[in-house]
C-alpha cells in the first residue's frame, strides 16, 4: 500500500503552507488523440453505504477466517523448504507426494510441454505429474518457505493457464496480519503504539474487504504493495506489531454497517486525497480529503523524510522516461510513441494533486490521469513518482521544453490513513479510535469475531 519511487527528498518546500497545499492548475478544454488513460485502481472501489447500495451489512464471523495470500507468481518453478519435517500433497487429499526431512533444494516445477505439476528433488528425481494444486506444510509447526521467504500456515502451488505457477500462503487471518503490520509500519517503538493498533484495524478491514475478490487468480490478496506489504513470519523485533494485532483481534472499520475500503499510504504531505480523484471509481464519504495539520500549524506527517521532495529531468531524460512508460499506460498509434514534444499539467485538485497530465509527441497527444501520472514518471528501475502532489515547473527556451522539475510532498496515493501522520498523532497522545476516525471520517470500529 505504500510503494513509491525513489525521488530526491528536499528539506524545504518552495511555497508557504497555508490554506490549500498547492495552487491548482487551470483545466484546459483540449481534444486529445488518442484517448487517455486512467489509473488502475484495486478491485471493488468503495461504494459501501452509498445511496442505493445493495450489499448486505458486514455480518459477524463465527470464527476467525482463513485468507489466501499470493506470494509468488509468474515463474515455472517454486522453491520449497522448511527447518522442520514437511510434506506435500494434492490439495483435498491426505496422500503425500513426498515427506521431506529439512532437506533444501526441493521445487514444484512445470516441465516444458506439460500441463501438470511435479515435485523435483535436489538430486533431480521427479514425482509423477499432478494436475494440482499441491499443498506443502510443516509437520512440526515450523514455517514453510516459498521462494526463500518463510511463511506461517501452508503453501499451495497451482498451475495457471499461461503455464506459470502461483504460490499462495493459506493462513489464518490474524496470523497473516502479524506479518502485515510488521512490514507496513516497521518498528516505530512503544510511544506510537496507538498507530500500530490503528494499522492493525485498517489492515484487517482491507483484507476482509478483499476476501473472494480474486478468485480467478486463486487468492484473496497479493502479499505485496499491490495490496498490503507482507513480511511472512515476523521476527523477535516485531513483537510490538504482533501485540497490536492481538490486542485488536477481530476489530474492523464499518461505515453504515458495511466494511470499508481501508486504503492507507506512507505520507500524505499535509492533506489526504479523495478516492475519486485518485482512482477510477465513485466517491466514498469516508475516503475524502482530510487535513493533516496540527493545531500549532505544523503537520502530523512532517517528520517523514518524504514530506517534501524534488525530482528533475533534462529534456533527454524526459523523452526516455516517457518513451519507456507511456506504452504501459495506454494504447499507442500504429506509428508508435514518437519523440516527446511537450509535457504539461492540465488540471489538479484544490489540494494540489495532479489530475491530468498532457503528453504531446510527434505521433499524437495523450492524457494520463490521476495515480497513473506516478507511473508516467517511473525511473528505469520501476520506482514510480513519490506522489501526484507537486508543483509543476517546466523549463523552456521559447516554446521548446528543455527540462522539468517537480517540487512535491508525500509518498503514496494519498487516500485514507497517513501512516506517518498516524504515528505523529499517536506520539501526541491520540488513541487508535481517534486516529482512525480522523482519517476515515464517519466510520466506527466494531468487532466481527
Amino acid at each position: 500500500m505504500t510503494a513509491g519511487s525513489r525521488a530526491h527528498p528536499a528539506s524545504r518546500f518552495a511555497a508557504p503552507l497555508a490554506g490549500r497545499f498547492f495552487l491548482p492548475a487551470l483545466a484546459l478544454a483540449v481534444a486529445l488523440t488518442p484517448a487517455g488513460c486512467r489509473s488502475v485502481a484495486p478491485p471493488e472501489l468503495p461504494s459501501d453505504g452509498a445511496p442505493g447500495a445493495m450489499l448486505p451489512p458486514a455480518p459477524p464471523f463465527a470464527a476467525e477466517p482463513t485468507i489466501r495470500v499470493g506470494v509468488a507468481w509468474g515463474d515455472t518453478s517454486v522453491a520449497l523448504a522448511s527447518g522442520d519435517r514437511w510434506w506435500i500433497h494434492e490439495s483435498g487429499s491426505s496422500r503425500p507426494i513426498a515427506v521431506v526431512d529439512s532437506e533444501p533444494g526441493w521445487r514444484v516445477v512445470r516441465l516444458p510441454f506439460e500441463t501438470a505439476l511435479r515435485l523435483r528433488r535436489p538430486d533431480g528425481w521427479l514425482s509423477q505429474p499432478h494436475l494440482g494444486p499441491v499443498q506443502a506444510a510443516s509437520l512440526g509447526g515450523a514455517p514453510i518457505e516459498a521462494a526463500g521467504v518463510a511463511y506461517p500456515g501452508a503453501i499451495e502451488v497451482s498451475l495457471r493457464s499461461d503455464g506459470t505457477l502461483t504460490a499462495v500462503n493459506v493462513v489464518p487471518l490474524e496470523t497473516y496480519l502479524e506479518g502485515v503490520v510488521s512490514r507496513e509500519l516497521g518498528r516505530p517503538g512503544p510511544d506510537v503504539r496507538a498507530a500500530q493498533l490503528a494499522q492493525a484495524v485498517a489492515a484487517r478491514t482491507y483484507a476482509l474487504k478483499r476476501m473472494g475478490s480474486r478468485a480467478e487468480l486463486g487468492f484473496d490478496v497479493y502479499g505485496s504493495v499491490l495490496d498490503q506489504a507482507y513480511l511472512g513470519v515476523p521476527g523477535p523485533a516485531d513483537s510490538l506489531a504482533v501485540q497490536a494485532v492481538r490486542a485488536t483481534r477481530g476489530e474492523v472499520l464499518l461505515y453504515n454497517g458495511y466494511l470499508i475500503d481501508a486504503y492507507y499510504h506512507s505520507t500524505c504531505g499535509g492533506h489526504t486525497a479523495r478516492v475519486e480523484e485518485t482512482f477510477d471509481g465513485p466517491p466514498a464519504p469516508y475516503l475524502t480529503a482530510v487535513s493533516d495539520q496540527r493545531p500549532d500549524g505544523g503537520y502530523w506527517c512532517q517528520g517523514s523524510r518524504y514530506f517534501r521532495w524534488t525530482a528533475s529531468w533534462t529534456a533527454e531524460e524526459l523523452d526516455a522516461t516517457v518513451s519507456r512508460n507511456l506504452p504501459t499506460l495506454l494504447p499507442l498509434p500504429a506509428d508508435g510513441i514518437g519523440t516527446l514534444v511537450d509535457l504539461d499539467l492540465e488540471s489538479s485538485t484544490s489540494e494540489g494533486r495532479a489530475l491530468a497530465m498532457r503528453v504531446t509527441t510527434t505521433t499524437g497527444r495523450f492524457l494520463v490521469l490521476q495515480n497513473a501520472i506516478r507511473t508516467l514518471f517511473a525511473d528505469s528501475a520501476g520506482h514510480i513518482l513519490r506522489s501526484t502532489q507537486f508543483l509543476f515547473r517546466p523549463e523552456r527556451v521559447g516554446t521548446r521544453l528543455t527540462g522539468l522539475s517537480l517540487v512535491g510532498g508525500g509518498w503514496g496515493h494519498g487516500v485514507g490513513m497517513c501512516q506517518v501522520g498516524a504515528m505523529g498523532r499517536a506520539s501526541a497522545g491520540w488513541d487508535y479510535h481517534r486516529i482512525l476516525s480522523a482519517y476515515y471520517p464517519g466510520t466506527d470500529v466494531r468487532e466481527l469475531y
